[in-house]
């Protein structure tokens, strides 16, 4: 069996990358290591920014308004520091109370519904798929790609775009290997039910440095379609295994929700900061690249892990199409090599931005500390100082000048 493209994967960039490669007439088979109807559990990549959801739209025109129909409008933001409220924003509706799509954050929903989705759009544009069928081996040449499943078939390809996570087999046989580290400070990610009064979907996102009733930790916490996910930043020395389990996630979650969340809790996870990017996005025949989680893992804050892995996939399908197309080998090898560096650019400033929110958070520096008191000082008569204390844990650009804060 043959195809012009494989995509290894079929997770929401997978998805995307394949739906763009079928929508310029190539034709398609993902390919995945799970079965089809796969637990999805937890908030996993809840966050699509408005960036994100106009290229679902250049993908598949309606793609992007279907899937933010599906999920929460984020409309405000408050950032507090200590008790202190140095930050609110909230955006301005336009006609019969909507929105106006140029003030939108963002939209915020689980992982699975925008899965849904995309896969119904690639079934409709015929793309195939494998289920259950992991990657055994792979190994590309000047004039394509061979890959062997676990299922005893094989399949050849022209391409792959892998996009198969964190832990990608795609780049462990092309040779690639993330560079970086674990932080140590550890997190903890609780899910939590919609709350029965009906005001889950409205609340805005919230971050607040130092909590005072939390021992000076920091928390968030931001709605999604069927829920809300509420965010610890434990301190060091914490057990992470006290704050993580049900009898200290009642405790500390009644400090800044309503304590009927704590009772209704949906899934929990701890983790740590990852910030690597692999030091290559393609293979020495430039046939293979990658997206995603397999190219780069940042931390959870701001959403760079799926919203990067869409750009990521779309471009690497942009360019393949512009490989397949052009007769000269040369000009297709640039093809690929010109998407790749560009790519792996976007990772490492994603990476730096995401690194800076973490020492932005943990303040473990005395510097940064006493700027972070400063911009809190001054929140209240300097809107910038505000909006820079709210913007740290997402290193996003700030909304715009007629719709600042409530400072």
């Amino acid at each position: 069996m043959s195809a012009n493209c494989v995509v290894v994967g079929a997770g929401p960039v997978g998805l995307v990358g394949a739906l763009a490669l079928a929508r310029r007439g190539v034709a398609v088979t993902v390919v995945e290591a799970e079965g089809m109807g796969r637990m999805r559990p937890g908030s996993r990549a809840i966050g699509l920014f408005a960036p994100t959801v106009r290229r679902f739209d250049a993908v598949l025109p309606g793609l992007g308004e279907a899937v933010a129909a599906a999920g929460i409008r984020v409309r405000g933001y408050d950032a507090y520091y200590g008790e202190r409220r140095v930050f609110g924003y909230r955006s301005r509706r336009g006609v019969l109370g909507r929105v106006m799509p140029s003030e939108l954050l963002g939209v915020s929903l689980p992982q699975t519904v925008t899965e849904n989705h995309l896969y119904e759009a690639c079934v409709a544009h015929g793309v195939r798929f494998r289920w259950a069928s992991p990657l055994m081996r792979l190994s590309s040449n000047p004039d394509g790609v061979e890959i062997e499943l676990e299922t005893g078939d094989t399949l050849s390809a022209a391409y792959v775009i892998g996009a198969d996570g964190a832990r990608s087999r795609v780049r462990d046989e092309i040779g690639a290997t993330l560079r970086g580290t674990p932080d140590d400070t550890r997190f903890v990610i609780v899910d939590v039910a919609d709350h029965p009064d009906g005001t889950t979907p409205h609340m805005p996102g919230f971050f607040q440095y130092n909590c005072p009733r939390l021992g000076g930790r920091n928390v968030m916490h931001m709605p999604f379609q069927g829920g809300m996910r509420i965010d610890l930043q434990c301190l060091p020395g914490d057990d992470a295994d006290y704050w993580s389990g049900l009898d200290g996630i009642r405790r500390w979650t009644a400090e800044i929700v309503d304590p009927w969340y704590g009772e209704h809790v949906t899934w929990v996870s701890s983790y740590r900061f990852h910030q690597s990017v692999a030091d290559t996005y393609t293979d020495p025949h430039r046939r293979v690249l990658l997206a995603g989680e397999a190219a780069h893992l940042f931390a959870p804050w701001g959403g760079r892990g799926l919203n990067s892995g869409v750009f990521d996939a779309t471009d690497a399908a942009t360019a393949i199409a512009h490989a397949l197309r052009t007769p000269d080998p040369h000009r297709a090898r640039r093809a690929i090599e010109r998407v790749a560096c560009h790519r792996r650019a976007w990772g490492i400033r994603n990476r730096d931005l995401s690194s800076r929110a973490l020492r932005i958070m943990r303040a473990a520096e005395p510097t940064t500390l006493r700027v972070r008191d400063r911009a809190a000082r001054l929140a209240p008569v300097c809107w910038p100082a505000g909006a820079w204390l709210a913007n740290a844990p997402l290193q996003m650009a700030p909304p715009p000048v007629g719709l600042r804060g409530l400072y």
